[in-house]
Protein backbone atom coordinates (compact mmCIF):
# COMPACT_ATOMS: atom_id res chain seq x y z
CA UNK A 1 0.00 0.00 0.00
CA UNK A 2 1.25 3.39 -0.76
CA UNK A 3 1.11 6.32 1.02
CA UNK A 4 0.66 8.89 -1.97
CA UNK A 5 -2.69 6.87 -2.38
CA UNK A 6 -3.50 8.73 1.46
CA UNK A 7 -3.11 12.28 0.95
CA UNK A 8 -5.38 14.03 3.12
CA UNK A 9 -6.14 10.73 4.32
CA UNK A 10 -3.27 9.68 6.25
CA UNK A 11 -5.59 8.47 9.31
CA UNK A 12 -7.79 6.10 6.78
CA UNK A 13 -4.00 4.41 5.85
CA UNK A 14 -3.08 3.83 9.65
CA UNK A 15 -6.37 2.10 10.13
CA UNK A 16 -5.93 -0.26 6.74
CA UNK A 17 -2.75 -1.26 7.81
CA UNK A 18 -3.53 -2.18 11.61
CA UNK A 19 -6.18 -4.15 10.25
CA UNK A 20 -3.68 -5.83 7.56
CA UNK A 21 -1.18 -6.09 10.30
CA UNK A 22 -3.59 -7.97 12.92
CA UNK A 23 -5.91 -10.34 10.36
CA UNK A 24 -2.78 -12.03 9.17
CA UNK A 25 -1.93 -13.44 12.86
CA UNK A 26 -4.97 -13.97 14.19
CA UNK A 27 -6.14 -16.15 11.10
CA UNK A 28 -2.71 -18.08 11.02
CA UNK A 29 -3.55 -18.64 15.02
CA UNK A 30 -7.08 -19.20 14.85
CA UNK A 31 -6.70 -21.36 11.77
CA UNK A 32 -4.70 -23.95 13.48
CA UNK A 33 -7.69 -24.96 15.22
CA UNK A 34 -10.98 -23.96 12.91
CA UNK A 35 -11.74 -24.75 9.76
CA UNK A 36 -14.02 -21.79 8.86
CA UNK A 37 -13.79 -18.55 9.58
CA UNK A 38 -15.59 -15.67 8.71
CA UNK A 39 -14.99 -12.03 7.88
CA UNK A 40 -17.37 -9.41 8.22
CA UNK A 41 -17.11 -5.82 6.59
CA UNK A 42 -20.07 -3.95 8.63
CA UNK A 43 -19.47 -0.71 6.44
CA UNK A 44 -17.51 -1.30 3.21
CA UNK A 45 -17.79 2.25 2.88
CA UNK A 46 -16.12 4.18 1.07
CA UNK A 47 -15.65 2.09 -1.52
CA UNK A 48 -13.66 3.45 -4.67
CA UNK A 49 -14.09 6.89 -4.42
CA UNK A 50 -11.91 9.93 -6.09
CA UNK A 51 -7.65 8.98 -6.01
CA UNK A 52 -9.41 5.68 -4.43
CA UNK A 53 -6.94 2.46 -5.15
CA UNK A 54 -9.38 -0.90 -4.90
CA UNK A 55 -6.54 -2.35 -3.32
CA UNK A 56 -6.24 -0.11 -0.47
CA UNK A 57 -9.66 -0.84 0.31
CA UNK A 58 -10.74 -2.91 3.62
CA UNK A 59 -12.69 -5.21 1.32
CA UNK A 60 -9.43 -5.72 -0.30
CA UNK A 61 -7.03 -5.45 2.12
CA UNK A 62 -9.13 -8.39 4.26
CA UNK A 63 -9.68 -10.76 0.93
CA UNK A 64 -5.74 -10.59 0.15
CA UNK A 65 -5.19 -11.83 4.14
CA UNK A 66 -7.45 -14.37 4.05
CA UNK A 67 -5.98 -16.11 0.92
CA UNK A 68 -2.71 -15.51 1.99
CA UNK A 69 -3.83 -17.27 5.17
CA UNK A 70 -5.49 -19.75 3.30
CA UNK A 71 -2.64 -21.12 1.48
CA UNK A 72 0.13 -20.89 4.13
CA UNK A 73 -2.20 -23.01 6.43
CA UNK A 74 -2.66 -25.03 3.95
CA UNK A 75 0.80 -25.43 2.41
CA UNK A 76 2.77 -25.29 6.43
CA UNK A 77 -0.19 -26.75 8.03
CA UNK A 78 -1.75 -29.50 5.85
CA UNK A 79 -5.50 -27.83 6.92
CA UNK A 80 -7.88 -26.65 4.46
CA UNK A 81 -9.11 -23.37 6.25
CA UNK A 82 -12.44 -22.12 4.39
CA UNK A 83 -12.55 -18.27 4.52
CA UNK A 84 -15.45 -16.77 4.03
CA UNK A 85 -16.15 -12.65 4.10
CA UNK A 86 -19.55 -10.79 3.73
CA UNK A 87 -19.27 -6.85 3.23
CA UNK A 88 -22.10 -4.86 3.59
CA UNK A 89 -22.92 -1.29 2.00
CA UNK A 90 -25.97 0.65 2.10
CA UNK A 91 -25.10 3.19 -0.86
CA UNK A 92 -26.78 1.88 -4.32
CA UNK A 93 -24.05 3.13 -6.65
CA UNK A 94 -21.25 2.48 -3.93
CA UNK A 95 -22.55 -1.00 -3.86
CA UNK A 96 -22.76 -1.63 -7.48
CA UNK A 97 -19.28 -1.24 -7.22
CA UNK A 98 -18.48 -3.68 -4.60
CA UNK A 99 -20.61 -6.35 -6.10
CA UNK A 100 -18.95 -5.84 -9.95
CA UNK A 101 -15.13 -6.10 -7.86
CA UNK A 102 -16.54 -9.06 -6.17
CA UNK A 103 -17.26 -10.69 -9.13
CA UNK A 104 -14.68 -9.84 -11.43
CA UNK A 105 -11.65 -10.84 -8.78
CA UNK A 106 -10.98 -13.86 -6.82
CA UNK A 107 -9.30 -15.69 -3.86
CA UNK A 108 -7.50 -18.88 -2.93
CA UNK A 109 -9.67 -20.37 -0.62
CA UNK A 110 -12.43 -17.21 -0.03
CA UNK A 111 -15.99 -17.06 -0.65
CA UNK A 112 -16.73 -13.61 -0.63
CA UNK A 113 -20.56 -12.17 -0.91
CA UNK A 114 -21.98 -8.48 0.13
CA UNK A 115 -25.62 -7.71 1.46
CA UNK A 116 -26.56 -4.21 0.14
CA UNK A 117 -28.21 -1.95 3.61
CA UNK A 118 -26.90 -0.83 6.64
CA UNK A 119 -25.80 -3.84 9.08
CA UNK A 120 -27.95 -1.88 11.76
CA UNK A 121 -31.17 -3.05 9.82
CA UNK A 122 -29.54 -6.32 8.50
CA UNK A 123 -28.53 -7.91 12.29
CA UNK A 124 -31.04 -11.16 11.32
CA UNK A 125 -29.13 -11.97 7.77
CA UNK A 126 -25.61 -11.31 9.37
CA UNK A 127 -26.08 -13.12 12.21
CA UNK A 128 -27.71 -16.38 9.89
CA UNK A 129 -25.16 -15.60 7.57
CA UNK A 130 -22.35 -16.59 10.62
CA UNK A 131 -23.86 -19.57 11.88
CA UNK A 132 -23.84 -20.58 15.37
CA UNK A 133 -20.09 -22.53 15.04
CA UNK A 134 -17.26 -20.46 12.80
CA UNK A 135 -15.04 -18.32 14.13
CA UNK A 136 -16.19 -14.85 13.20
CA UNK A 137 -14.27 -11.02 12.70
CA UNK A 138 -16.63 -8.20 12.54
CA UNK A 139 -15.06 -5.03 11.57
CA UNK A 140 -17.58 -1.89 12.52
CA UNK A 141 -15.69 0.95 11.15
CA UNK A 142 -18.78 3.48 12.29
CA UNK A 143 -19.84 6.22 10.34
CA UNK A 144 -22.79 6.85 12.32
CA UNK A 145 -23.24 7.18 16.26
CA UNK A 146 -25.67 4.07 15.54
CA UNK A 147 -23.21 1.92 14.60
CA UNK A 148 -21.26 1.68 17.78
CA UNK A 149 -24.57 1.75 20.21
CA UNK A 150 -24.36 -0.72 22.18
CA UNK A 151 -28.51 -1.80 21.56
CA UNK A 152 -26.92 -2.41 18.05
CA UNK A 153 -24.28 -4.12 18.46
CA UNK A 154 -26.14 -6.70 21.29
CA UNK A 155 -27.08 -9.31 18.91
CA UNK A 156 -23.35 -9.33 17.53
CA UNK A 157 -21.80 -9.39 21.13
CA UNK A 158 -23.82 -12.38 22.48
CA UNK A 159 -22.45 -14.27 19.59
CA UNK A 160 -19.96 -17.13 21.22
CA UNK A 161 -16.82 -17.55 18.77
CA UNK A 162 -16.34 -13.73 17.46
CA UNK A 163 -14.13 -10.59 18.22
CA UNK A 164 -14.85 -7.19 16.97
CA UNK A 165 -12.62 -4.59 15.90
CA UNK A 166 -14.97 -1.07 16.30
CA UNK A 167 -13.92 2.40 14.94
CA UNK A 168 -14.84 4.54 18.39
CA UNK A 169 -15.47 8.00 16.53
CA UNK A 170 -13.99 9.66 19.30
CA UNK A 171 -13.46 13.31 17.57
CA UNK A 172 -17.09 13.75 16.90
CA UNK A 173 -18.04 11.82 20.46
CA UNK A 174 -15.68 14.22 21.94
CA UNK A 175 -16.98 17.28 20.90
CA UNK A 176 -20.67 16.31 21.25
CA UNK A 177 -20.90 14.24 24.31
CA UNK A 178 -21.47 17.19 26.83
CA UNK A 179 -24.11 19.43 24.38
CA UNK A 180 -27.63 19.61 25.03
CA UNK A 181 -29.70 17.37 22.50
CA UNK A 182 -27.17 14.46 22.55
CA UNK A 183 -28.26 12.49 25.94
CA UNK A 184 -29.90 10.15 24.27
CA UNK A 185 -27.26 9.38 21.68
CA UNK A 186 -25.07 9.09 24.66
CA UNK A 187 -26.58 7.13 26.62
CA UNK A 188 -26.85 4.32 23.88
CA UNK A 189 -23.47 4.11 23.06
CA UNK A 190 -22.18 4.49 27.20
CA UNK A 191 -25.36 3.51 29.04
CA UNK A 192 -25.15 7.39 30.69
CA UNK A 193 -24.38 10.60 29.04
CA UNK A 194 -21.08 11.20 30.50
CA UNK A 195 -19.79 14.49 32.89
CA UNK A 196 -16.38 14.68 32.00
CA UNK A 197 -16.39 18.24 33.27
CA UNK A 198 -14.53 17.09 36.31
CA UNK A 199 -11.83 15.86 33.93
CA UNK A 200 -9.00 17.23 32.28
CA UNK A 201 -9.12 17.19 28.69
CA UNK A 202 -5.78 15.23 28.42
CA UNK A 203 -7.25 12.45 30.74
CA UNK A 204 -10.78 12.44 28.74
CA UNK A 205 -10.29 10.33 26.18
CA UNK A 206 -9.13 7.52 28.17
CA UNK A 207 -12.14 8.06 30.48
CA UNK A 208 -14.35 7.67 27.56
CA UNK A 209 -12.54 4.99 26.18
CA UNK A 210 -12.56 3.23 29.33
CA UNK A 211 -16.59 3.51 29.70
CA UNK A 212 -17.37 2.29 26.45
CA UNK A 213 -15.49 -0.92 26.77
CA UNK A 214 -17.20 -1.23 30.64
CA UNK A 215 -20.58 -0.84 28.58
CA UNK A 216 -18.74 -3.38 26.00
CA UNK A 217 -18.12 -6.03 28.24
CA UNK A 218 -20.91 -5.27 30.35
CA UNK A 219 -22.72 -6.96 27.18
CA UNK A 220 -20.66 -9.30 26.01
CA UNK A 221 -21.44 -12.84 28.08
CA UNK A 222 -18.68 -14.43 30.22
CA UNK A 223 -18.27 -17.97 28.01
CA UNK A 224 -16.51 -20.73 30.17
CA UNK A 225 -13.35 -19.41 31.73
CA UNK A 226 -13.27 -16.69 28.80
CA UNK A 227 -13.61 -13.31 29.83
CA UNK A 228 -14.61 -10.75 27.65
CA UNK A 229 -11.19 -8.02 26.84
CA UNK A 230 -10.88 -4.58 25.55
CA UNK A 231 -7.76 -2.75 23.91
CA UNK A 232 -7.11 0.06 21.26
CA UNK A 233 -5.33 2.03 18.84
CA UNK A 234 -4.87 5.86 18.72
CA UNK A 235 -5.78 7.05 15.22
CA UNK A 236 -4.28 10.30 15.40
CA UNK A 237 -4.78 13.60 13.34
CA UNK A 238 -2.08 13.72 9.99
CA UNK A 239 -1.20 17.47 11.40
CA UNK A 240 -2.56 18.21 15.04
CA UNK A 241 -2.30 16.44 18.08
CA UNK A 242 -5.57 14.97 18.61
CA UNK A 243 -6.98 11.84 18.11
CA UNK A 244 -9.30 11.35 15.00
CA UNK A 245 -10.84 7.81 16.08
CA UNK A 246 -9.93 4.86 18.26
CA UNK A 247 -9.72 1.46 16.76
CA UNK A 248 -11.24 -0.62 19.81
CA UNK A 249 -10.98 -4.32 19.74
CA UNK A 250 -13.09 -6.97 21.70
CA UNK A 251 -12.14 -10.33 22.43
CA UNK A 252 -12.37 -13.18 24.86
CA UNK A 253 -8.43 -14.66 24.13
CA UNK A 254 -5.89 -13.32 25.84
CA UNK A 255 -3.60 -14.19 23.69
CA UNK A 256 -5.56 -12.16 20.99
CA UNK A 257 -5.25 -8.93 22.83
CA UNK A 258 -1.63 -9.35 23.02
CA UNK A 259 -1.36 -9.36 19.75
CA UNK A 260 -3.70 -6.86 18.77
CA UNK A 261 -1.26 -4.18 21.16
CA UNK A 262 1.91 -6.09 19.20
CA UNK A 263 0.27 -5.36 15.77
CA UNK A 264 -0.84 -1.55 17.53
CA UNK A 265 2.48 -1.21 18.60
CA UNK A 266 4.64 -2.07 15.41
CA UNK A 267 2.26 0.64 13.78
CA UNK A 268 2.85 3.60 16.61
CA UNK A 269 6.86 3.96 14.74
CA UNK A 270 4.83 4.00 10.87
CA UNK A 271 1.72 6.85 11.85
CA UNK A 272 4.97 8.68 13.65
CA UNK A 273 6.74 8.57 10.01
CA UNK A 274 2.68 9.68 8.56
CA UNK A 275 2.51 12.52 10.77
CA UNK A 276 5.84 13.92 10.35
CA UNK A 277 5.40 13.70 6.03
CA UNK A 278 2.07 15.14 6.68
CA UNK A 279 3.03 18.10 8.95
CA UNK A 280 6.23 18.33 5.88
CA UNK A 281 4.00 18.60 2.98
CA UNK A 282 1.89 21.12 5.25
CA UNK A 283 4.99 23.06 5.55
CA UNK A 284 5.94 23.30 2.42
CA UNK A 285 2.67 24.21 1.00
CA UNK A 286 2.62 27.24 3.02
CA UNK A 287 6.57 28.23 2.54
CA UNK A 288 6.54 27.12 -1.13
CA UNK A 289 10.34 26.01 -0.04
CA UNK A 290 11.29 22.28 -0.28
CA UNK A 291 13.17 21.13 2.32
CA UNK A 292 16.45 19.00 1.56
CA UNK A 293 15.41 15.98 4.06
CA UNK A 294 12.41 13.61 4.27
CA UNK A 295 10.72 13.96 7.29
CA UNK A 296 10.01 10.73 8.12
CA UNK A 297 14.23 10.10 8.12
CA UNK A 298 14.35 11.75 11.87
CA UNK A 299 11.96 9.87 13.94
CA UNK A 300 12.72 7.50 16.55
CA UNK A 301 10.95 4.80 18.19
CA UNK A 302 11.35 6.50 21.38
CA UNK A 303 9.06 5.26 24.22
CA UNK A 304 5.51 7.09 24.58
CA UNK A 305 5.47 6.63 28.44
CA UNK A 306 7.66 7.71 31.44
CA UNK A 307 9.29 3.77 31.79
CA UNK A 308 9.37 5.68 35.74
CA UNK A 309 5.87 4.95 35.43
CA UNK A 310 6.05 1.25 34.36
CA UNK A 311 8.63 0.56 36.53
CA UNK A 312 6.26 1.82 39.90
CA UNK A 313 3.93 -0.49 37.78
CA UNK A 314 6.06 -3.57 37.49
CA UNK A 315 7.46 -3.33 41.27
CA UNK A 316 3.91 -2.87 42.60
CA UNK A 317 2.94 -6.56 41.01
CA UNK A 318 5.91 -7.97 41.45
CA UNK A 319 6.77 -9.79 45.18
CA UNK A 320 9.02 -11.53 46.61
CA UNK A 321 7.60 -14.39 46.41
CA UNK A 322 8.01 -15.88 43.11
CA UNK A 323 5.20 -15.51 40.30
CA UNK A 324 4.58 -16.53 36.76
CA UNK A 325 3.97 -14.15 34.20
CA UNK A 326 2.72 -15.39 31.01
CA UNK A 327 -0.09 -14.35 28.44
CA UNK A 328 -2.82 -13.86 30.38
CA UNK A 329 -1.16 -11.80 32.80
CA UNK A 330 0.40 -9.72 30.43
CA UNK A 331 -3.20 -9.37 29.08
CA UNK A 332 -4.15 -8.03 32.05
CA UNK A 333 -1.92 -5.16 32.22
CA UNK A 334 -1.95 -4.33 28.72
CA UNK A 335 -5.61 -3.99 29.51
CA UNK A 336 -5.37 -1.93 32.76
CA UNK A 337 -2.87 0.20 31.45
CA UNK A 338 -2.89 0.96 27.51
CA UNK A 339 0.85 0.85 27.23
CA UNK A 340 2.69 -1.30 24.91
CA UNK A 341 4.51 -4.86 25.27
CA UNK A 342 7.56 -3.03 24.63
CA UNK A 343 7.64 -0.31 27.45
CA UNK A 344 6.96 -3.56 29.95
CA UNK A 345 10.34 -5.27 28.78
CA UNK A 346 12.51 -2.25 28.52
CA UNK A 347 11.53 -0.83 32.21
CA UNK A 348 11.78 -5.01 33.00
CA UNK A 349 15.62 -4.99 32.17
CA UNK A 350 16.12 -1.72 33.52
CA UNK A 351 15.21 -2.79 36.99
CA UNK A 352 17.01 -6.31 36.29
CA UNK A 353 19.95 -3.51 36.01
CA UNK A 354 19.43 -2.41 39.43
CA UNK A 355 18.78 -5.07 40.59
CA UNK A 356 15.43 -4.96 42.21
CA UNK A 357 13.68 -7.37 39.67
CA UNK A 358 14.95 -10.87 38.71
CA UNK A 359 13.93 -13.54 36.11
CA UNK A 360 14.31 -17.08 37.88
CA UNK A 361 13.87 -18.47 33.91
CA UNK A 362 16.69 -16.69 32.93
CA UNK A 363 20.90 -17.66 33.21
CA UNK A 364 21.80 -14.45 31.76
CA UNK A 365 20.65 -10.70 31.45
CA UNK A 366 18.43 -10.72 28.25
CA UNK A 367 18.76 -7.67 26.61
CA UNK A 368 16.04 -8.09 23.99
CA UNK A 369 12.62 -9.42 25.42
CA UNK A 370 13.69 -9.90 29.43
CA UNK A 371 10.52 -11.54 29.80
CA UNK A 372 8.88 -13.88 27.60
CA UNK A 373 5.23 -14.47 27.85
CA UNK A 374 5.54 -17.16 25.12
CA UNK A 375 7.68 -19.58 26.82
CA UNK A 376 6.03 -22.80 28.54
CA UNK A 377 3.05 -22.89 26.14
CA UNK A 378 1.95 -19.11 27.01
CA UNK A 379 2.74 -20.07 30.75
CA UNK A 380 5.63 -17.30 30.73
CA UNK A 381 8.20 -17.05 33.51
CA UNK A 382 8.98 -16.83 36.94
CA UNK A 383 9.55 -13.46 38.03
CA UNK A 384 10.52 -12.14 41.49
CA UNK A 385 10.91 -8.92 43.43
CA UNK A 386 15.16 -9.13 45.22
Amino acid sequence: MSTANYTDREAAYIKGELLKAYLEPLFMIVGQRELRIGFIDCSAAPWQKSRQDPGDTSVAISLGVMAKCHNELSGKFRRNVQFRGLFIERNKESFGKLESFLKSESWDGVDAQCLKGDFCDLGNDILSWCGNRDFCFFFVDATEWRHIAIPTLRPFLSRPSSEFLINFMFDSIVRAHAQTGFEEHMKAIFGEAPDTSHIASEERERFLFNLYCRQLKATAPIMGDAIPRCAHMRVLHPTRDRTVYDLVYLTWDPLGLVTFMEASEQLELEQKKVRALARQSKKVMRSRQLEIFSADKFVGDEAAVDLTKVKEYWLAKLSHDPKRFGVIEFADMLEETGWFMDDFQRAFLELEREGKVKNLASTGMRTGNPVRYWANGNRGEILEKV
